[in-house]
């Protein structure tokens, strides 16, 4: 194997398991920047930049937690990243961040610097993509879930969506179902984009069905505290994970509630 291949193992799916391994991989950033470097970093809202070799700027991003985000970048991994985020990973040379008073700063700064720089490795937000619709429905205890770009449904809602979506559903599977291992999930829910239409048993299927409905509405609050049972991850690693999961889910959050 290759040296991005030599894999820390942080879950075992089962040998008949279809669901992709997630792994912690020693990654260009640990060895580039230092530990101590990320051990620094302030746990404010932001906004940071990624620059390459030849001091190019590549990615613009913000977060609630500076430190939790940036960190989260080490343990990018061909099973639960896109082949762009692996690209852009590889390619970052040096992190610089400016930090903001609030969250609602953060994210109001990035959409200000997205549209006026537009780097190379951003697609949210620098320019105005075809919008979704979500089609919400619960069959027994299945939640049901289609996002189509005919109107139908909730909507319309930007293409960023999408994104904030996959990390929704993972995390209200996580919540429904707390003791089970990730390699049980249904297939496809760990993909960089999970599929457009998705069956999700749940014990309370009809109550998810509404707070979903709201969050996509911009009344995040009733998902936004179902969410807040999530149990603690079994390692770090997880944990890092599942941060990053609930950050892109707030940040929908926020920007849901300014256009609502």
């Amino acid at each position: 194997m290759s040296q991005t291949a030599q894999l820390l193992c942080f879950l075992m799916a089962s040998p008949n398991s279809k669901q992709p391994q997630l792994f912690k991989i020693e990654n260009p950033l640990s060895s580039r920047l230092g530990n101590e470097f990320f051990r620094a970093l302030p746990s404010v809202p932001g906004v940071y930049f990624f620059f390459g070799r030849e001091n190019e700027l590549l990615y613009i991003g913000q977060s609630s937690d500076l430190k939790a985000r940036l960190g989260s970048y080490r343990h990018v991994t061909p099973e639960k990243n896109a082949k762009r985020t692996l690209r852009l990973v590889h390619r970052i040379h040096r992190i610089e961040w400016k930090e903001c008073a609030t969250a609602e700063e953060a994210i109001e700064l990035e959409r200000v610097l997205l549209l006026e720089k537009r780097p190379p490795f951003n697609r949210a937000g620098v320019w105005q993509g075809d919008p979704w619709w979500l089609k919400i429905e619960t069959v027994g205890p299945n939640l049901n879930l289609e996002l189509v770009r005919e109107e139908s449904g909730t909507g319309p809602h930007p293409s960023a969506f999408r994104y904030a979506y996959g990390s929704v559903v993972r995390c209200l599977f996580r919540v429904a179902w707390p003791s089970e291992p990730l390699s049980s999930y249904p297939y496809g829910l760990f993909d960089a984009r999970v599929p457009l239409s998705l069956s999700l048993p749940l014990p309370d299927a009809v109550e998810t069905a509404e707070a979903l409905r709201a969050y996509a509405g911009g009344h995040c609050e009733p998902l936004l505290s179902k969410l807040a049972e999530m149990p603690p991850a079994a390692s770090e690693v997880q944990q890092e994970y599942w941060q990053e999961e609930m950050e892109r889910v707030r940040k929908y959050a926020a920007k849901a509630r300014r256009n609502a």
